[in-house]
């Protein structure tokens, strides 16, 4: 028996996992920052061509979550998506089970009708996970099927004070900084 080979095929399995850990963490976070910047063409590129997604309200494939979920935000100013543990669970050499925690802030404006005596309108909290099967095709890690789990929800009257702040201030498009930063825009 080749110890030394046996060890070098060890080290390779490992090697590999936390090379696919690193790829299947940089989707999700992919994930997050196009969903926060409407940034629906790099969103696609996080799933599989016949990914599904169970989102809430919502059960279909990619392109229609897509459609879905751009339509949501239209009118959504500001959302942000943090993301914390993921465990990620290899089945074998190209199949992951992907647990994130997540806390989804957005705000929403206050609808128009009401009075001036209401708040500028509401922030919310999601907390929840996705449950995520990663495969890797093509030498691509991407989402192919994902179940949205929600823990728990806060709403709150928002005070709006971002726009308040001094400095540079993120966008929910293409003109936010990341992108300048990038070199994706002029």
């Amino acid at each position: 028996m080749d110890f030394n080979s046996k060890s070098n095929d060890n080290i390779s399995r490992k090697l590999d996992q936390l090379i696919a850990r690193q790829e299947i963490h940089d989707v999700m976070c992919r994930y997050a920052r196009s969903v926060d910047r409407r940034d629906w063409v790099t969103l696609r590129t996080c799933f599989h061509d016949d990914a599904s997604d169970q989102h809430g309200e919502f059960t279909g494939n990619a392109d229609a979550f897509i459609e879905w979920v751009s339509n949501r935000h239209a009118t959504v100013p500001f959302s942000m998506h943090l993301l914390a543990n993921c465990l990620i669970e290899f089945r074998d050499a190209a199949t992951a089970l992907v647990e994130t925690y997540f806390v989804a802030m957005q705000r929403r404006e206050k609808p128009s009708g009401t009075t001036g005596l209401q708040p500028a309108g509401v922030d919310m909290e999601v907390f929840g996970r996705y449950c995520d099967k990663f495969e890797r095709r093509a030498g691509i890690w991407r989402i192919a099927s994902r179940r949205v789990v929600y823990d728990s929800t806060r709403t709150q009257p928002s005070s709006n004070h971002l726009r308040e702040l001094v400095g540079v201030l993120g966008r929910r498009d293409q003109d936010d900084p990341v992108y300048a930063m990038n070199g994706t825009t002029d």
